[in-house]
């Protein structure tokens, strides 16, 4: 391991075996050091693999964070792990972490900021809004600052980030905007209220998820036989077409192209989130 970037005492860039960039953090690590030398690896606490961006901002933004914050972030991504799953990684935290020095600087100095989005936060994603609410005890009990309820919020969105893989904070929020637009737009066809946290919704909103993913990157789910799809249309076509507006709307908000097998798959999750309803007789709270 070779040194190629000195930030400060406690942060290079460097390049591994395999002549991978990447980031080192250790008490010492930079002190009298020059590029070219061997990383002391008796100091090296922790590396990271620049995923999301490149490996000189990913260094820089390091050595903007206090070693014992991003120590305290550990514990709070270990807990993230264990509650939500394996994909939250280290690779989330040093965005975490560099989200939460800002506001703990701003929780020191008495100030506050309101955050958008805080009904879809708390009803689409309420076990990573749980793990928010978690992670300002962590650091309460850690460094001894208090921090508004709110600042959960954005720590919950940085956990939905990782789950779904997308390196960019913006495109999550935009997802969740979009979220709540195909429940309301579901809500409107059917003339019911869905129950976010059921079952049910929990699938479709997972399904609707990694559509928003697929479409942004320009991918599709794979082929399905005409006669598959006329067979769907045919013995659900108020899913059908409620699943063509989910389609129209995503394309007039991001300027998508949504093929025919996403809107089959999205009247197939339609028709199951709203089963209840084929019958006018049943209740038209879905989702319980």
């Amino acid at each position: 391991m070779r040194v190629k970037k000195i930030f400060n005492n406690n942060v290079v860039l460097g390049v591994d075996e395999n002549g991978t960039e990447t980031v080192f953090l250790g008490r010492g690590l930079g002190f009298q050091v020059k590029p070219g030398d061997a990383v002391d690896a008796g100091r090296v606490e922790r590396q990271f693999v620049a995923q999301a961006m490149p490996a000189e901002r990913l260094a820089a933004l390091a050595a903007e964070i206090p070693l014992d914050e991003i120590e305290v972030m550990e514990e709070v991504v270990a807990t993230a792990r264990a509650r939500l799953g394996e994909k939250i990684s280290a690779h989330v935290l040093l965005p975490l972490a560099d989200h939460v020095h800002f506001a703990i600087a701003r929780a020191r100095a008495g100030a506050s900021i309101e955050y958008p989005l805080k009904w879809e936060i708390e009803n689409l994603y309420p076990a990573e809004a749980e793990m928010g609410a978690v992670a300002l005890e962590i650091i309460e009990r850690r460094l001894g600052v208090r921090m508004e309820e709110n600042e959960a919020l954005p720590l919950a969105l940085h956990f939905v980030n990782a789950q779904i893989g997308s390196g960019d904070i913006a495109a999550t929020v935009q997802l969740t905007q979009w979220l709540r637009v195909a429940l309301e737009t579901i809500g409107e066809d059917f003339g019911v209220m869905i129950d976010q946290r059921s079952l049910p919704a929990a699938r479709f909103l997972t399904h609707l998820r990694y559509l928003f993913l697929r479409a942004r990157d320009g991918k599709q789910s794979p082929a399905v036989a005409d006669q598959v799809g006329e067979a769907v249309k045919s013995a659900r076509p108020l899913a059908y077409a409620c699943a063509e507006r989910l389609a129209l709307r995503m394309e007039e908000l991001f300027e998508w192209n949504v093929g025919r097998e996403e809107i089959l798959y999205l009247a197939l999750h339609v028709s199951r989130l709203t089963a209840r309803t084929d019958d006018p007789a049943e209740d038209t709270h879905v989702g319980a």
